[in-house]
């Protein structure tokens, strides 16, 4: 089943690779939501809140709060996941895929540590397919994983708790 039709339409190259995965994911919803009055020509660079360096404070919920401010209308809703409920991530993530509501989620890359947001845009009963990014080039490039590595990622492996998504534009 399609996740996210037509992602490849919506899918951007994040402008910053060691920073930009939020509102590179972000602003995907978005352009898939056809949500009005954004300007996508700064999106990435408006809310990219660790572009500068500093204190780490690129998370789902402080992005979400800074779109809101400048975009009243937009909200995205946030739901983190605990250790151990890797299953209960996935079966939401099924959910919002079987209802076509398009979802990024954060998902650990090694096991001592590292994330990366990505939006899920396909599934079957044994995988998920992921955004991982736009190369130089304009051409996306997935991440196949299976259900249960997803699964073992979250539970066993630091970092890549939650999963976001588009309430409203």
């Amino acid at each position: 089943m399609s996740a996210f039709p037509d992602w490849q339409k919506f899918a951007v190259k994040q402008k910053r690779d060691a920073t930009g995965c939020i509102p590179t994911g972000f602003e995907i919803l978005l352009r898939a939501a056809g949500a009005g009055g954004i300007c996508f020509d700064t999106f990435q660079d408006d809310f990219d809140l660790d572009q500068d360096g500093g204190t780490p404070r690129n998370h789902f919920v402080s992005v979400a709060d800074e779109v809101k401010k400048k975009y009243p209308n937009v909200a995205f809703t946030c739901k983190a996941f605990e250790k151990g409920k890797g299953d209960a991530k996935l079966e939401f993530v099924e959910k919002m895929i079987s209802n076509q509501r398009p979802v990024v989620v954060s998902i650990a890359q090694r096991p001592e540590g590292g994330w990366h947001i990505m939006p899920v845009v396909d599934s079957n009963s044994d995988t998920l397919v992921l955004l991982h990014h736009v190369d130089d080039n304009g051409t996306p490039q997935v991440e196949t994983i299976a259900k249960t590595e997803f699964i073992d990622r979250h539970n066993n492996w630091k970092g890549g708790e939650e999963i976001c998504y588009l309430e409203r534009c």
